[in-house]
């Protein structure tokens, strides 16, 4: 009767372990590759069974664990610097060997503001007519010509000046000229392909920052370079655009020349 007993108890066990009765792989993670595995499900098991089946928590190994570690860390990694800003570049400081002050080489920084009372925009040069150079199809200007404070009593340059020029500064705009002035210290001496050209000394020597409408900047022409001149004035020719860019709700840049060339 025993023996009857005892054999019947171990079929019942045999059973309920063939069904799947205590064991899930549901929820299991391989660490190793940080990618669930697919859940394996037995709809005709899972039917007939009433009671909620147990999962074991995994074996976590020390491998896994590192692998799992550094996994976290490089994410973490990537995440924090793609939330933090970007520096930004800052010209080198050049000193002037003639009044001592110091300024950024290449781009001079643009004074726009005033202290005063803003001035009222009036045109005080309603027409004016330049004249052609010989031999060429470029008009003389000079950076009077350009000088807002002298054609509007323009002070400060507001972000819309374009609006108000008058027609003769306008036409300006994509025809050839020619103009007198000086480089901007550069960090080159050779090959210069690009550069700041102002209309004094004291910009040249940071003694003063310039006006928006005191800097051109000149984009030598295709295979043409120039060497950098100290404290000497010169021509450049070339076309001249008029093309405001705003920079922080005021005006970055005002005129450029492109397609130029350097008359000494």
């Amino acid at each position: 009767m025993i023996n009857r007993r005892t054999t019947s108890a171990l079929v019942l066990s045999l059973v309920a372990a063939s069904s799947g009765c205590g064991e899930s792989q549901e929820g299991y993670v391989d660490f190793d590759s940080t990618k669930p595995t697919p859940t394996q499900q037995q709809p005709e098991a899972s039917a007939r069974n009433t009671q909620p089946a147990t999962t074991e928590a995994p074996a976590v190994t020390p491998a896994s664990a590192a692998s799992e570690a550094e996994t976290s860390r490089v994410q973490q990694a990537i995440a924090e610097s793609a939330t933090q800003p970007a520096v930004p570049v800052t010209p080198p400081v050049l000193t002037s060997a003639h009044s001592g002050l110091q300024g950024p080489a290449d781009v001079p920084v643009v004074e726009n503001s005033v202290a005063g009372e803003t001035r009222k925009i009036e045109l005080l040069i309603p027409e004016k007519r330049l004249r052609k150079e010989r031999g060429t199809s470029a008009v003389r200007v000079s950076f009077d010509d350009i000088d807002l404070l002298k054609v509007l009593n323009m002070e400060p340059v507001p972000v819309n000046a374009v609006e108000y020029f008058p027609e003769w500064l306008k036409a300006l705009d994509g025809k050839p000229v020619r103009i007198r002035g000086y480089m901007y210290p550069t960090f080159e001496s050779t090959g210069l392909k690009s550069f700041a050209f102002v209309r004094d000394t004291g910009i040249c020597c940071f003694q003063r920052k310039p006006k928006i409408y005191d800097i051109i900047g000149i984009a030598m022409a295709e295979g043409v370079t120039a060497d950098y001149m100290e404290l000497r004035p010169f021509d450049v020719e070339g076309i001249f655009h008029i093309d405001p860019q705003v920079d922080a709700n005021d005006l970055s840049r005002l005129y450029h020349i492109d397609n130029a060339r350097v008359l000494e």
